[in-house]
């Protein structure tokens, strides 16, 4: 037999209560007036015999009631194999197999999933027939191919057998909320709960002391953590890539960085490759230190590509865990930008027209070219190509020429309007209220990002470089519309930048000119990339779209590649998040790559040094044990405990019973004996007392 809860035999020190109460009793004496003193001594020790007898059994039951209490909570079980205790009744299991990226780790028996397929089969083998067993499985999410236990073992082995090796990353929070809940649902028979997992330390990073020391206890499931074998693996890993820039152009040279981590006790060699389209570019020997890691350079020229994404991968020759070996990347190529400028009426001759500022900044560094018309031209102009269009004061003539405007950026297009001269009266879903024009204080007007994030200002101006302020003379005070968006302000109150989403595409409406009557804002720094941003509105968006990790959703394509797919699984049916890792193209339903995305594992699947197993022992409410033999020392003294403490509160109930009865029969002879009287003699005046027996405590 064992104790669960040896500590709480302290309980017994109450023995000493009963005990104390029996010796520090005082005894009832009533003085009688007796002349002689021979009836006295014979009285005496009759009651000495009696108080021997009688208050030794009622001190012995009540010693007895309080061991069997303590004892009770010291949780007494005994190990045996027969029925009469309970041992041979039912039992329901969960078994849980970590899938994650990290099991995915080879040894000289395979992995460590095919380890713990085998420890699964080991346990199962030891239960009887009639015992019911879950899978539950643990991959980005936990997942459950048989939810409740069941006793058909050939379904069990079949999905036990079609598991494979995921590369998602997870916590083992979801597992125990799981397991409580279902041993809530559950009243008879005992559970149990085995989780097979390689303990990384990022599975154990939620608050787990605090749930197994407050919550778990209720549930009454008895665990073992199991963990495959006791190997303390290394590993190496692209641990990131960090480039400069977040989009590129054709021909131009490409540079970032790319850390390297070595989670082993050794020195380590490797060789880097960098892989576009299957082209090594760029290949460099490395070596780590043990426990350590390198910052690699990079520089490669962009090569002429196909499609909107420059796609490729960072790869080291490959060791044990081959997930985290490589680094997919997807970034974005800087086309040169086609711009159509809408001029209110009159002669193209005029260089010093705001539409010669417009074409001079979007074509300003190679960036593109603009195409000039005027209003009256802009009904009839094909708008294939084109990327952004901007209206100037006072070119928006009619409500027929801005539903046209609005088509196009329902289209996916970028459509601008600056703050001169708008059209009277607005025309429908105009991205402002209509409001007065006013005079300015002369100097810069200071300017505020109200969302710095935002892709416009991504890479140029953010909280530490502030947009700077702008040489206004004239503004617009006014508001934005229904589903319009303020992203910057200008002088603490005006609305500067507002943008209004349409479909894939969008309206911007900017508070100042290029009209030299406004101010100077053609001849500010600002001017050029402001307008080359604006420009650039939707391919802006479309950046940090490009990449995301195994388990999350796929980005969201509907803003500018309409009705694209992600095909992500092996039958080539869309999934709903990225379930592995790779290079990925959003496929339109012509079957045109509209889109690429590089989803890469979680680094935190790269350290494979498990959690100390002390700590996590000391936090658990059950058994860590390693490999087979740690499964079979554990069920040799897990399974086969059987509870005795219901036996013995049942044993203090009875012992109270008693207790009380006998306490009852003493009380009554107690009371029939106190009608007597025992002469007692007291000083020289022979005073004679009758001594009567206390009452019990």
């Amino acid at each position: 037999m064992g104790l669960l809860s040896p500590f709480l035999l302290a309980c017994a020190t109450a023995l000493a209560v009963p005990l104390w109460l029996h010796l520090r009793r005082k005894r009832r004496q009533t003085p009688v007036e007796f002349p002689s003193l021979r009836y006295l001594k014979m009285a005496a020790a009759r009651m000495k015999r009696q108080a021997r007898v009688e208050d030794f059994g009622l001190l012995v039951l009540r010693l007895l009631l309080v061991a069997l209490l303590a004892l009770a909570f010291a949780r007494p079980v005994v190990r045996s194999t027969g029925t009469w205790f309970g041992a041979a009744r039912t039992v329901e299991s969960v078994v849980v197999i970590d899938a994650t990226a990290s099991m995915g780790w080879r040894g000289a028996g395979g992995s460590r999933l095919d380890a713990a397929k085998r420890l699964a089969r080991e346990w199962i083998a030891g239960l009887n027939e009639s015992d019911a067993v879950a899978l539950w499985v643990l991959t980005d999410r936990l997942e459950q191919p048989v939810p409740v236990p069941i006793v058909d073992r050939g379904h069990w082995f079949r999905e036990l057998d079609a598991l494979s090796v995921s590369e998602g990353s997870s916590s083992l929070a979801p597992v125990f909320n799981a397991a409580r809940e279902w041993a809530d649902t559950r009243r008879d028979g005992r559970k149990e709960l085995v989780v097979i997992t390689d303990n990384q330390p990022a599975a154990w990073d939620w608050p787990a002391e605090g749930f197994f020391r407050r919550a778990w206890p209720r549930s009454g499931v008895r665990l073992v953590v199991l963990a495959p074998d006791p190997v303390r693996a290394s590993n190496i890993s692209v641990a990131a890539v960090e480039w400069d820039g977040r989009a590129v152009r054709e021909g131009a040279l490409l540079t970032g960085m790319a850390k390297l981590v070595n989670h082993g006790d050794a020195a380590a060699n490797d060789l880097l490759e960098c892989r576009l389209g299957g082209q090594v570019l760029l290949r460099k020997p490395v070596e780590l230190p043990a426990d350590g890691s390198v910052e690699v350079p990079l520089a490669l020229p962009v090569p002429v590509m196909d499609g909107p994404v420059l796609a490729g991968e960072l790869a080291l020759a490959g060791d044990a865990l081959a997930c985290d070996d490589r680094w997919c990347f997807a970034l974005p190529l800087q086309r040169a930008l086609k711009a159509l400028v809408v001029d209110r009426g009159g002669g193209m001759g005029g260089g010093m027209r705001t539409s010669f500022f417009l074409a001079k900044a979007l074509a300003a560094g190679g960036a593109g070219k603009a195409l000039v018309i005027e209003t009256e031209a802009w009904g009839k102009q094909p708008t294939d190509g084109i990327d952004s269009v901007w209206f100037t004061g006072g070119a928006v003539s009619d409500q027929g020429a801005w539903t046209k405007a609005l088509a196009f950026a329902e289209a996916g297009g970028t459509v601008v309007v600056t703050a001169d001269s708008p059209p009277e009266p607005l025309p429908k879903a105009w991205p402002v209220t209509a409001g007065e024009e006013i005079n300015l204080p002369a100097g810069r007007m200071a300017t505020r990002l109200l969302v710095p994030a935002h892709p416009l200002f991504d890479g140029l101006w953010s909280d530490r470089t502030a947009f700077p302020p702008l040489p206004q003379k004239t503004a617009r005070r006014c508001g934005p519309t229904a589903g319009g968006k303020v992203l910057a302000t200008l002088a603490g109150e005006l609305p500067l930048l507002v943008e209004v989403p349409h479909g894939p595409g969008r309206v911007l409406w900017l508070n100042a000119s290029a009209d030299r009557s406004w101010g100077d804002l053609p001849l500010s720094p600002v001017f050029v990339p402001l307008v080359q941003q604006l420009a650039r509105a939707r391919e802006l968006a479309m950046q940090s779209t490009t990449s995301c990790y195994v388990g999350e959703a796929w980005p969201d394509l509907t803003k500018f590649a309409g009705a694209a797919a992600w095909s992500a699984a092996d039958d080539g049916n869309p999934a709903p998040r990225a379930l592995r890792s790779g290079l990925f193209e959003a496929i339109s339903k012509a079957g045109q790559t509209q889109w690429r995305c590089a989803v890469n594992v979680r680094r935190a699947e790269s350290d494979l040094r498990a959690m100390d197993s002390a700590k996590l022992q000391a936090m658990l409410p059950g058994r860590v044990a390693t490999g087979a033999q740690g499964l079979r020392e554990w069920r040799e003294e897990i399974r086969r405990e059987v509870p005795l403490w219901p036996w013995v509160l049942a044993a203090a109930a009875l012992v109270f019973l008693a207790e009380g009865w006998a306490s009852a029969v003493a009380a009554g002879r107690r009371e029939a004996a106190a009608g007597g009287s025992a002469p007692v003699a007291d000083g020289p005046r022979f005073r004679a007392r009758a001594v009567g027996r206390s009452a019990d405590a």
